[in-house]
């Protein structure tokens, strides 16, 4: 960016808004562009219950509270994902906002809008953006100086996402040794409930706490659910271009390598707490604070150059994880959800994943086994009973896989409806004489 751009306040309002821009197209985009997925509609069920049965359901789930109990204010997925967006723009807003670090600021703006980590969790209905908002007013605040913000806020954040709780030892970074007391007193409700959370919760997170230092640049070995993988060579040209880039000033740079360490730490142990761009979307704003703060350092031409890289490479990756979204076919548990809601006539009975996709058409299927409707977050490890099953005739949605059917076919007649990817709906009946 020229410093001509920035010598009259009409010049940096232009470049604030065409940051804006470049913000609000690519989050917008991908807002529309995604289908609702199955975490979307787990929020969307939890957050309806009420605040003891959100505590209660969280025992069998990980994370802790706060997300759910603001999500209960918002009626759809479509409402929770502005929410996100709003906290998204908010975080940005600070970010323009944050005149110690003076024109350095614009940088970390620009940088901000196209990460794709926080391109993509700024549109879920899930609690990413609203932890990085929290963060980000807690980093701010430990920057200035001001500890009761940061406890308040870092404490907020950790009720919102326990990555926040990797945060906390910047307070005694800073020497704030009653400030750290303080807030771990605050969570401590949070860390007991954390502990009586099943560690299955957080087993199936098979990534290796390593990534978190090879994703964290503006390309990454994304899980491919979430966003298009970028290939090995860009992932390696955004990490060295980074590291380069981060190379001239440490300020900012212990909030986001203390929490990796925090990562790599739980993942060494066997309690692995990563998961590529969730936690990427969360440490966003001090990363571009700590990147933009140090290319003011470069030279003029070297800092257009990695600027110019960055910004390319996020671009590049943002547009096609876009397109790779606006292309997918819709998930085949929630094609079979629909099939077999339009079944009015007989019950529906769900196995497994299926009971939450077909629950959210707003159709009342009973979950066989009777415990996958307690926790619909993931698969029940309780046996199946045939008589919980209607005595007549009803349509059963779930994996054919699932230990269920095979149950279904030994004692009952069944006839296909619908078939895709492992997932199926069948009409089921008496068994012939």
């Amino acid at each position: 960016m020229s410093a001509d751009l920035f010598a009259s306040r009409r010049g940096r309002v232009a470049v604030a808004g065409a940051i804006a821009v470049l913000f609000f197209a690519l989050r917008l985009a991908l807002l529309f562009a995604r289908d609702p997925f199955f975490d979307e509609l787990y929020t969307q069920w939890i957050s309806a219950r009420s605040f003891g049965g959100i505590l209660q359901a969280l025992r069998h789930d990980s994370g802790p509270p706060l997300y759910y109990f603001v999500a209960k204010l918002f009626p759809s997925i479509t409402a929770l994902r502005f929410f996100s967006l709003a906290c998204a723009t908010a975080a940005l807003f600070l970010i323009l906002r944050f005149e110690r670090i003076g024109n350095a600021r614009f940088l970390a703006a620009a940088l901000f809008a196209v990460y794709p980590p926080a391109v993509l969790l700024s549109v879920d209905a899930r609690s990413y953006a609203m932890a990085a908002l929290l963060l980000t007013i807690g980093v701010l605040a430990i920057d200035r100086d001001r500890p009761l913000l940061a406890v308040a806020m870092l404490v907020l954040a950790a009720y919102t996402h326990y990555y926040a709780v990797l945060f906390l030892p910047l307070l005694l970074m800073r020497r704030w040794l009653l400030s750290f007391v303080v807030a771990c007193a605050l969570f401590a409700p949070g860390l007991w409930l954390a502990t009586h959370q099943p560690r299955e919760a957080t087993a199936w997170m098979a990534q290796s706490p390593f990534d978190a230092l090879i994703n964290v640049s503006f390309a990454g070995r994304y899980v491919e659910a979430l966003f298009e993988p970028a290939p090995a060579w860009l992932v390696a040209v955004a990490w060295v271009a980074l590291a380069i880039a981060c190379a001239r000033s440490m300020r900012f740079a212990w909030a986001v390598l203390v929490p990796i360490a925090g990562v790599l730490a739980f993942g060494l142990v066997g309690r692995p707490i990563y998961f590529p761009m969730r936690f990427e979307s969360v440490i966003v704003a001090p990363l571009v604070l700590w990147v933009a703060g140090s290319l003011e350092r470069w030279r003029p031409a070297v800092r257009r150059v990695l600027f110019a890289t960055l910004m390319t490479i996020g671009l590049v990756v943002c547009w096609v994880g876009i397109l790779d979204h606006m292309r997918r076919p819709l998930d085949p548990f929630r094609t079979a959800a629909r099939i077999a809601a339009k079944s009015a006539s007989r019950p529906i009975v769900a196995s497994g994943y299926a009971w939450l996709e077909v629950a959210s058409t707003g159709r009342r299927p009973i979950a066989f086994p009777p415990d996958q409707a307690e926790h619909p977050g993931w698969r029940t490890r309780t046996p199946a009973n045939e008589a919980t099953l209607p005595a007549g005739e009803f349509v059963w949605v779930g994996e054919m896989q699932a230990p269920e059917l095979a149950m279904i076919r030994k004692r009952r007649r069944v006839r296909p409806i619908f078939a895709d990817r492992g997932v199926a709906v069948l009409l089921v009946g008496p068994k012939a004489v």
